[in-house]
């Protein structure tokens, strides 16, 4: 940076543009103005220098066009106003006043030895630095033809009586090809009109361009050799940034580029060096209503040499190579077309299997089954996301609106429609189809409702996967009474046959068609006088844990391929005042999402209620009203049906008591176990025939009495054991042994015997003093309900 007190600074600079002036300027007819702006701290301008004679006194000859260009230097000063003291260098250079000019006193004074106004010293106004240099186009025919043949260029306004292109002029540069067949068309022009301006476009095209060649056209050369070689250097970055190309950028540094259209390029420059580049890109993502275009800004420090185009935070798709992401080179196009074909289908609700990340940090890993609902999702976040506008349609009025008739024919076929009209404001209930490219710029983050973590997590769109359902997860459903499970079975898929025929009911309603009468007979039938109350089917599971209560939710939801919502305590609150709210709120989405419901240890939203208390008793009054008018399957799990007020008895349809396992139950479950994981694991690990007579026989493993999840966790213990350990049979299958089961049984021993010394009762007696439940009763009775309707 140039001293600021400094009035001769950057002297040589200013010469060299005084002499470029003379070389290429017609004196008689200035086809180029220079001029050097100056600006202060803030910014504002405060006063300009023509170059090299102010534009004003140079007289236009008769019929000659204004100029094609203006070429602004910018330079920063800390004067605050034009300071007449100091002359202008290229003034004194090239109008000293000749004698003839002077005024009588002026001779006067200057015979007399006074100094003249030649003989006054050159100073320069101070500047601290150079800000940059513009082109301004004021031609007409010049504006005409980058309205013609630039397809876009946002932050670009051509269609103003003037068009202004910073320095290093990007917008010509990258569309001098077409700007070039655009000057041929018009070098022997036709016009009928006298007026039309294109009759000089041929000459004011090449004026401008030239003016890009002489000032920038050897480092474009050097830096396309370069790109060739799949190179590129900093200074001349820009040029890889065309706008409306598709690149690849790594948005969050993440390692992972993504596709996205060039936008915006803005550089940073002082003293005449790029200092870094701000590049906007923009990518197709959704809000609340529609999908459109998404700006993402990213900015590129300075770094030496050459480096690998493809080693940029953003480059070109053209320079792809292999990747972990899309696979090889030519398939990348492909693999973001078929993810963004999964994105525009999460645009509307619906549910899917998902295996993979969170696109947001920290990136977690995510599977099972998710819910896609986007009006759900901003109406619980209540957040939005600002998409461009602008998109929609063209112009037209921007075009030929200076030409002739003549002018018109040649035009017409360098006419570049805009090149992305229709890309915003889409609605995916309205547009059931996108373009390939629009479908390739599909954002890949996504939001959808994570059922096990029970909350809205933003995933990458490539982990989606059409809704997978394993219907026979309720034949590994162990329970001591096996009519039970049938007995579910039939009534839930009876009730979900009476919603999808009182659906299409509601589909037709209105129409004629005695086919929708027929599904009355499927409907079910409600005993209630009050239309909409006592409607849902509801289930109460209950006994000790671990004796498959939430499981047996999770296999009937599996069997009716829907998804299983689970709520909790901390879900749903407990205060009285919001309790019903949340409740309703988590019905109403069930209902929205096909969901079976299902409300894990719902024991303290339904204790009995006591005149003392009155809180808690809102807290009970308001889940009653709630759950009367809920319409769906419902299911509510407790370990201490024995706190339950009696109003919630008469609310159920069906309860089913939970024993405890048998010795013959739990050997079910062992087998389960074993099944799964060898079925899993096929070839890899396998489990020891004396493991499992161990499991079956053992009298230490019977007189501990586990529940089914104790058996899991004691198994998955097992495996990390074995696998540590590594010892294989001969086929190379790692052996789970007993004694790896052992392993946890005298834990476990140790602590059962620690609490019923604690306590001098077991679990169960401890459980039938609290009043919570019996477990002691006889398997025999297992399972009690009222008929459904």
């Amino acid at each position: 940076m140039s001293n600021p007190d400094d009035g001769k600074a950057d002297k040589g600079a200013e010469d060299d543009i005084i002499d470029k002036v003379d070389a290429t300027q017609d004196k008689d007819s200035p086809e180029i103005v220079y001029e050097i702006r100056y600006k202060n701290d803030d910014g504002e301008h405060v006063f300009s220098r023509p170059l090299p004679r102010p534009a004003k006194e140079i007289e236009q000859p008769v019929g000659v066009q204004p100029p094609v260009m203006k070429v602004v230097d910018v330079r920063s000063t800390w004067l605050e106003s034009d300071a007449p003291e100091f002359v202008d260098a290229a003034a004194a250079k090239t109008e000293k006043p000749s004698k003839d000019s002077l005024s009588e006193t002026e001779d006067k004074s200057d015979s007399s030895g006074d100094k003249t106004k030649q003989d006054k010293p050159i100073k320069l106004p101070p500047f601290e630095s150079q800000l940059g240099s513009y082109i301004e186009i004021t031609s007409p025919a010049v504006l005409e033809a980058l309205r013609c043949v630039v397809d876009y260029a946002p932050g670009h306004d051509f269609g103003a009586r003037s068009a202004t292109i910073y320095w290093p002029y990007s917008i010509l540069a990258h569309n001098d090809d077409v700007l070039a067949e655009y000057q041929k068309r018009f070098e022997h022009p036709k016009c009928a009109s006298a007026a039309c301006p294109n009759k000089h476009a041929s000459r004011h095209i090449g004026i401008v361009r030239n003016f890009v060649k002489e000032t920038i056209g050897t480092a474009i050369e050097d830096e396309r050799k370069r790109h060739a070689r799949g190179m590129a250097t900093f200074e001349m970055l820009w040029l890889l940034y065309q706008p409306g190309i598709d690149m690849l950028a790594d948005k969050g540094d993440i390692g992972e580029h993504q596709p996205y259209v060039m936008g915006t390029l803005d550089c940073d420059v002082l003293n005449g060096t790029i200092r870094s580049y701000s590049i906007g890109l923009w990518n197709m993502r959704a809000n609340s209503r529609y999908i459109g275009p998404c700006y993402y800004n990213t900015t590129i420090k300075p770094f030496a040499g050459e480096v690998p185009i493809n080693s940029l935070k953003a480059y070109p798709f053209e320079y792809r190579t292999k990747s972990k992401v899309w696979g090889e080179k030519a398939e990348a196009r492909a693999y973001f077309e078929e993810r963004g074909h999964t994105f525009y289908k999460l645009r509307k609700q619906g549910s899917w299997e998902f295996r993979g990340y969170t696109t947001t940090f920290p990136r977690r890993p995510v599977e099972g089954l998710v819910v896609s609902d986007p009006d759900q999702y901003f109406a619980d976040t209540a957040e939005d996301l600002g998409l461009e506008s602008g998109f929609e349609t063209e112009n037209d009025m921007l075009f030929d609106r200076h030409c002739c008739d003549d002018c018109r024919e040649i035009i017409k076929p360098q006419r570049r429609p805009f090149k992305f009209s229709g890309y915003s404001n889409i609605n995916p209930h309205q547009v059931s189809s996108l373009k390939d490219h629009q479908y390739f710029l599909c954002d890949r983050s996504a939001q959808a409702y994570v059922m096990k973590q029970r909350k809205w997590s933003d995933l990458d769109v490539a982990g989606f996967r059409p809704a997978q359902y394993d219907k026979n997860m309720l034949d590994t459903l162990v329970l001591e009474d096996p009519h039970v499970k049938e007995l579910v079975r039939s009534l839930t898929n009876k009730y979900l046959l009476g919603l999808k025929a009182e659906a299409a009911r509601e589909a037709h309603l209105g129409e004629k068609d005695s086919n929708v009468h027929d599904t009355d007979s499927n409907t079910a039938w409600s005993p209630d006088f009050v239309k909409g109350k006592g409607e849902g089917l509801i289930f109460l599971l209950h006994g000790k844990p671990g004796v498959g209560k939430t499981y047996t939710a999770e296999c009937i939801a599996a069997n009716a391929e829907r998804p299983l919502l689970t709520v909790t305590c901390a879900d749903i609150g407990t205060d009285p005042q919001q309790i019903e709210d949340n409740l309703v709120r988590f019905f109403k989405r069930a209902k929205a999402w096909n969901a079976i419901l299902l409300i894990d240890e719902a024991d303290i939203f339904m204790e009995h209620r006591r005149v003392q208390d009155l809180e808690r008793n809102s807290l009970v009054a308001g889940f009653l009203r709630a759950m009367e008018y809920y319409q769906g399957i419902l299911f509510l799990t407790t370990n201490r049906v024995g706190m339950f007020d009696e109003a919630f008895i008469s609310r159920i349809n069906l309860t089913i008591y939970y024993p405890p396992f048998s010795t013959k139950a739990r050997a079910e479950v062992w087998e389960s176990f074993f099944s799964k994981l060898e079925r899993e694991r096929e070839g890899k690990i396998r489990v020891h025939n004396n493991t499992r007579a161990y499991v079956e026989e053992s009298d230490e493993l019977s007189a501990l009495q586990w529940n089914g999840r104790e058996i899991r966790n004691a198994f998955q213990i097992a495996v990390a054991l074995a696998e540590t350990e590594g010892e294989k049979d001969s086929r190379g299958s790692i052996i789970i042994k007993k004694e790896h089961i052992r392993a946890t049984v005298d834990m476990s021993k140790a602590f059962k015997k620690y609490l019923k010394e604690l306590h001098n009762k077991d679990e169960d007696a401890m459980a039938a003093l609290r009043g919570n439940r019996n477990d002691s009763r006889s398997i025999l009775n297992s399972s009690e309900h009222r008929e459904f309707r």
